[in-house]
């Protein structure tokens, strides 16, 4: 499956420059053609042959001026034939065919050649494929022809850029990013999600922190970004800033929803002596009624009493989160600390409800069954219990050692 960009490739869909001519066309022949050397005519025609040069610039500070958006005479046929495809239904192959017979005509010019390009990459881009490697071709090609509308122009851009670090050409990909919040003298959130993007697959998690940190000094209130910054300082080993993070957002009451405690002592969890500061969050998010239990929570609370040794306190707590577990290794937890503490109806139990919903290693679960029935006095159980342990290399051994030293007596 390919992975989810922040750019779609039905941008192409979108641009009225990639229809004007063909517009033009169809609304000045056949019937209406009377109607052609009209002034009002000739005004309607012109003002869309020059739609895309009227847009509202995306990129006001650009340093790249605007080409003129008209065609060339040569290539005008093959681009409107072109332009009528995108409408059409599983258009992607004749898409591509029909832009590069316009990329080989020898009299298309730089709008002709830059169109069809980012047509082409557009298609390639929806076509069910191994990698980008022929939609970046094209999105390359439309930029260097530099034939398209500013706006169209950094759009490309900012594909590319996608597509380049989805195919982890990490370093091409930041040299394009880069290459736009230059050219366009802008902070376009858009492209600075991307760069981030990029340099978390660069593994470069301080640099691709601070590059969220201007978005969050742009809107100090966007909870989201907040803490994927801390989590950023946390995969940079800036503990103390991650840490920051939280503070503010704590002092500024903006833990609000669920998601928003359970990101936050998520955060506390995963930062180094901040253990207490995440039980008293939860703790508050309880008492205002905004956290409600979840299987993180109470697998979080059961590993701070174990780490604690209060394995009553542990049991409790992870017994409650074992039913919203979706596996069940948590109820393998609990059978194991209710064997240990002699519980040996509790312990069969939770074994056989983690076996039901599922654990990587079912020979432990069988192990704990065999202990609990022996414990409660069953035999002819726990001699079945410890034969099914056997069949698992997790528990092969035990199981082997006591199968060999019942057979002695």
């Amino acid at each position: 499956m390919k992975p989810t960009l922040l750019l779609s490739a039905a941008f192409a869909l979108l641009l009225p420059v990639l229809g004007t001519q063909a517009q033009a066309q169809t609304e000045t022949g056949g019937v209406d053609a009377p109607k052609r050397h009209t002034r009002a005519a000739m005004k309607e025609e012109e003002a869309k042959k020059h739609a895309a040069t009227n847009q509202a610039p995306l990129y006001p500070n650009a340093t790249r001026t605007s080409p003129e958006q008209k065609g060339s005479k040569a290539a005008q046929k093959q681009m409107d034939e072109l332009f009528k495809l995108q409408g059409e239904d599983d258009n992607a192959d004749k898409m591509i065919a029909k832009a590069d017979e316009v990329l080989a005509n020898p009299g298309a010019n730089a709008f002709d050649k830059s169109s069809a390009a980012y047509l082409a990459a557009t298609a390639w881009q929806s076509k069910e494929t191994k990698g980008y490697a022929e939609a970046i071709k094209y999105y390359q090609l439309a930029i260097d022809s530099n034939g398209l509308h500013n706006n169209n122009h950094y759009r490309a851009m900012l594909q590319l850029a996608q597509l380049q670090d989805a195919d982890e050409h990490h370093a091409e990909a930041l040299a394009t990013v880069d290459r736009f919040l230059t050219e366009t003298k802008s902070e376009d959130e858009t492209a600075m999600k991307i760069k981030t993007q990029i340099l978390l697959g660069m593994d470069k998690p301080a640099d691709a922190a601070a590059m969220l940190e201007k978005a969050v000094a742009k809107d100090p209130t966007d909870k989201k970004t907040m803490m994927n910054l801390a989590s950023l300082y946390l995969e940079a080993n800036q503990d103390a800033k991650a840490f920051g993070i939280y503070e503010k957002m704590h002092a500024g009451n903006m833990f609000t929803e669920q998601k928003d405690y359970e990101n936050a002592f998520a955060l506390l969890a995963n930062i180094d002596g901040h253990e207490k500061d995440a039980m008293a969050l939860i703790e508050e998010g309880q008492k205002k009624g905004v956290l409600q239990p979840t299987y993180q929570m109470y697998s979080f609370i059961g590993r701070q009493y174990y780490d604690a040794d209060n394995l009553p306190k542990a049991i409790e707590y992870w017994g409650k989160g074992a039913p919203l577990a979706k596996d069940g290794e948590m109820y393998l937890n609990v059978a194991k600390l209710q064997i240990d503490d002699d519980k040996f109806a509790q312990a069969k139990e939770a074994a056989m409800q983690a076996k039901a919903k599922g654990v990587k290693k079912p020979g432990d679960a069988w192990q704990v069954i065999a202990r609990a029935e022996k414990g409660l006095g069953n035999a002819a159980a726990a001699l079945a219990a410890t034969k099914e342990a056997a069949k698992y290399p997790e528990s092969q051994k035990w199981a082997e050692a006591v199968l060999r030293q019942g057979s002695k007596k």
